[in-house]
């Protein structure tokens, strides 16, 4: 089972052709299989490597959920990159794991090639302090819209999925978070059974939202100094795609794309237009 140390333990990683090196970096509650779809088409072209993150399957990781921090997924990719990857890689981050990208991508701009962020979760570029009730009321007065749809996400979902993990209820705990993040109820019901047994197999993922986000602004994204895409799902909650909106505003020369028939899996959901659109989009970069 090939994997590599990093501070703390070790990640599983799969890789498949060669070249140019594309990390796929997956989200909440998912593992390196998030990306299968992609794996066969990127490695036509380029080498294509798919990690689990510290808490996710098959890693054994025995810290406090607590300490896998986006700072220090960010710190993972970064030793990844230094010891599997030999030199700058093309990074897709989805969700959480887009989160870490962003903030490696900001802070060593001199180990990403080109950056593509699917659904990015970083939710500091809508309040920066979520326990601050005056940033939630200027978010409110800003973008109501967003702001209550944010609040809807937090009180159906967020709160309700880290409580039943809380108390054991995990696959409870997974599907009000995948029911929550895509916007919909049944979503995880309708998901294939692969699909669900991944999840619920990753499902102490869900404690990475527990954890304190680090401040990520619009002028830290301002510091992405790389190629980037911002992808999105069409149909994916409004504070999902606002943050995406934001981002590629801020991010200089960034480009985006909302992927038809998707909500906040759209390299799962509609796989043959989300590799369409990000291999074009690496073709590209030189």
């Amino acid at each position: 089972m090939p994997t590599v140390d990093v501070e703390g333990g070790s990640l599983y990683y799969e890789e498949k052709g060669t070249g140019a090196t594309s990390l796929f970096v997956h989200g909440i509650p998912t593992d390196y299989r998030a990306w299968s779809a992609q794996m066969e088409p990127f490695s036509r072209t380029r080498r294509a490597v798919s990690l689990s993150r510290r808490l996710a399957a098959p890693n054994r990781w025995e810290g406090d959920p607590g300490l896998s921090t986006v700072e220090n997924n960010a710190n993972d990719l970064q030793a990844f990159i230094e010891r599997a990857c030999g030199g700058r890689v093309d990074l897709v981050g989805h969700s959480y794991g887009g989160f870490a990208a962003a903030w490696l991508a900001a802070s060593h701009p001199d180990m990403v090639r080109s950056l593509i962020l699917v659904e990015p979760a970083v939710s500091t570029l809508l309040v920066a302090d979520q326990s601050n009730m005056l940033q939630l009321l200027a978010l409110l007065l800003r973008d109501p819209a967003v702001a209550l749809a944010a609040r809807r996400f937090q009180r159906e979902s967020l709160l309700p999925s880290l409580s039943a993990l809380e108390s054991g209820e995990l696959r409870r705990a997974v599907e009000l978070n995948v029911d929550g993040i895509q916007g919909a109820k049944g979503s995880f019901a309708r998901m294939s059974e692969n699909t669900r047994e991944m999840m619920l197999e990753n499902v102490r993922t869900i404690a990475e939202l527990k954890t304190r986000f680090p401040r990520f602004t619009s002028a830290d994204a301002k510091r992405i100094s790389i190629p980037t895409l911002l992808v999105n799902g069409e149909a994916s909650p409004l504070w999902l795609r606002k943050i995406g909106t934001l981002l590629s505003d801020s991010v200089p020369g960034a480009e985006s794309v909302r992927v038809p028939g998707a909500r906040h899996f759209p390299h799962m959901e509609n796989s043959d237009f989300f590799n369409e659109k990000v291999l074009a989009f690496l073709a590209k970069q030189k």
